[in-house]
């Protein structure tokens, strides 16, 4: 979004004819506003203004919490974006955000780029952002940039940090009704996973199944044939074996997808940095405040949207664990060409171990798995009827309902 002013040229023309109207298509918060906060901060403006992109926010949030008004303010207190400064900003006194102290504030908005720019933050924010508005634009959304700076009693104005973005798009006049309403009640649904990562989730259950079911026979036979007497048998071993390499081929490849994921996904929770959650000692104290509430040392531990510091390395070990076992089967498949030298090298860990070494480790790494599995499905089951956490839920739809106000330790707040 270059500016409301540069928007307000381009919609003149549509708002006109009464065919086309500017409409918010997403609030996409990265730091501590939730998004209908953020929808409040960008919906600042000049009282009386006719800018179609006043409108457009201010139609959004009375959409989204009927229980905010508009905050107008002087036009003095309003420098409009220019050409060369993509930007616009506005000052507001006494701003007040639910049951927050009021404060003094400057907001400013307009083109993505140029609020990212002038503005702070930390860098997996601001790369969500800028991922958020990538994917956006091939959904035909523009992505307008918020960022929000304190005012100090003195009038000095801090450093403005990124706080999200509103994605807008132009639409038929006779489908505004459709603008986009997430939950004015008090409690908010919240997406978390995306369609990918639950094909992928899934996909991955029901290919762990074939390989562990193929895999075990092929260790040990429990039908058909018994190996004194083959005659009559076919070719059962054979058919056992190709199911389980296709089924560990197709492992393979969904493990390259999920790498490709993490880098492109525009979900928080699934981005890399989610691997390693201990970046600071807040992270730290977050998980010993969990370990305290496993312990019933503390009644309640600190929320999270994703998973908790404990439940994250427990996943991170487990994709360890998956890499190592996909690496022991290329080495075992590769020893029936040793004459290849792409297989020569695949399978070098056979030639420094041994073969039954190498299907060991193939085999004890199966049954940690599974017994990570069983686990993980208890603690799903247990957390969705003890906790209301729906993660269970989550990982079939992709969202979860949390209780408007809550400030999770891995999101802004959610409101």
């Amino acid at each position: 979004m270059t500016s409301s002013h540069a928007v307000k040229e381009r919609s003149s023309k549509p708002e006109r004819s009464g065919e086309l109207a500017l409409q918010v298509s997403q609030s996409l918060p990265v730091r501590t506003l939730s998004a209908t906060e953020l929808l409040a901060a960008a919906a600042v403006a000049p009282a009386g203004s006719s800018d179609p992109v006043d409108a457009a926010l201010a139609a959004s949030l009375r959409a989204n919490r009927p229980d905010l008004s508009v905050t107008t303010i002087p036009e003095g207190d309003f420098e409009p974006a220019t050409p060369e400064r993509k930007y616009s900003l506005a000052r507001v006194n006494d701003f007040r955000i639910d049951d927050e102290p009021p404060r003094d504030v400057v907001i400013m908005r307009g083109d993505l780029e140029s609020v990212l720019k002038e503005s702070k933050g930390k860098r997996s924010d601001l790369k969500l952002m800028a991922t958020n508005a990538n994917v956006l634009q091939k959904r035909g959304s523009r992505s307008m940039g918020v960022a929000v700076a304190e005012v100090a009693p003195d009038g000095a104005v801090g450093d403005f940090m990124a706080e999200g973005l509103v994605g807008m798009k132009v639409v038929p006049k006779e489908d505004l009704h459709d603008t986009v309403r997430q939950n004015p009640s008090e409690w908010v649904r919240v997406r978390l996973w995306s369609g990918a990562l639950r094909f992928q989730h899934w996909a991955n259950l029901l290919l762990m199944i074939v390989m562990t079911v193929t895999g075990y026979y092929i260790m040990a036979p429990f039908f058909g044939p018994s190996t004194m007497d083959q005659s009559g048998s076919g070719f059962l071993m054979g058919w056992i074996r190709l199911a389980h390499f296709i089924s560990a081929f197709a492992w393979i490849l969904l493990g390259v997808w999920r790498v490709i994921l993490v880098f492109q996904a525009k979900d928080r929770q699934s981005q890399w940095r989610s691997f390693w959650p201990l970046y600071n000692m807040t992270d730290v104290k977050n998980m010993f405040g969990t370990i305290q509430h496993y312990l019933f040392l503390k009644k309640e531990g600190p929320v999270y949207l994703g998973h908790n510091a404990l439940q994250q390395f427990a996943y991170t070990g487990i994709y360890v664990l998956c890499i190592v076992q996909m690496l022991t089967g290329l080495a075992l498949y590769g020893m029936v060409d040793q004459s290849n030298m792409f297989w020569v090298i695949l399978s070098y860990p056979v030639h420094w171990l041994g073969i039954p070494i190498v299907r060991l480790i193939h085999a004890i790494i199966m049954y940690i798995i599974w017994a990570f599995v069983v686990i993980h499905v208890y603690l799903v089951f247990r957390a969705d009827i003890m906790e209301g956490h729906g993660g269970l839920s989550s990982m079939l739809n992709g969202g979860m309902w949390v209780r408007r106000g809550t400030k999770p330790v891995d999101g802004p707040r959610i409101g």
